[in-house]
């Protein structure tokens, strides 16, 4: 309670009944925008950072729960829905250092390359999870642990894997998960040094 107190005192917009466990952090406070009943675990790490194009927003939908470890980094916008879980040590990204020249690695520490990341509502992250700048998965898709999303993930899909891919999709007449086709081509089209 102290310390959503404290949060919104410091210009960051939080609703109510929200909770953080002890040993969080929290830059750019005003950026920053927590609606009603999201619980978060231990040491989360709330990022939105102020660039060129302004005051980074990160927003958390109504009813999240956040497992331990949790680090969300803003430098333009990441949303995260309503009623998500997201189990321990997950990670939800919209930006990547700036490696565009590889002799001046003081540039990548400084410069971000942006672009926003969605986790729209009723998505569930296994634990570990990383999710790249510029995806959007979508409703009541479900990621699997340790998995890299580097790439959109439909409404309804569960995926996997690093890369992560589609492995299921939610069939709403039978009710069940049904599996999809595996794709070789797409596989071998993220494999780093694959030919296109």
């Amino acid at each position: 309670m102290l310390h959503t107190l404290w949060l919104g005192a410091h210009g960051a917009h939080i609703g109510r009944g929200v909770f953080f466990g002890k040993d969080s952090q929290f830059y750019g406070h005003a950026g920053i925008n927590v609606a009603d009943g999201v619980n978060c675990g231990h040491r989360a790490r709330l990022e939105s950072h102020a660039t060129e194009h302004g005051q980074a927003q990160l927003t958390i939908g109504s009813g999240t729960h956040i497992g331990n470890d949790f680090h969300a980094g803003a430098a333009l916008r990441v949303l995260i829905g309503r009623n998500c879980m997201l189990a321990s040590g997950c990670t939800i990204l919209d930006h990547d250092h700036d490696f565009s020249n590889p002799f001046d690695p003081h540039r990548s520490r400084d410069g971000v390359v942006a672009a926003p990341t969605v986790i729209e509502d009723c998505v569930f992250l296994g634990e570990r999870v990383v999710i790249l700048k510029g995806v959007r998965i979508g409703n009541g898709s479900v990621i699997g642990a340790n998995s890299v999303v580097c790439h959109d993930i439909p409404p309804l899909t569960m995926a996997a894997g690093a890369p992560a891919r589609p492995l299921r999709r939610w069939n709403e007449v039978t009710g069940i998960w049904e599996r999809l086709p595996h794709d070789p081509a797409s596989a071998n089209a993220h494999r780093p040094g694959a030919r296109h």
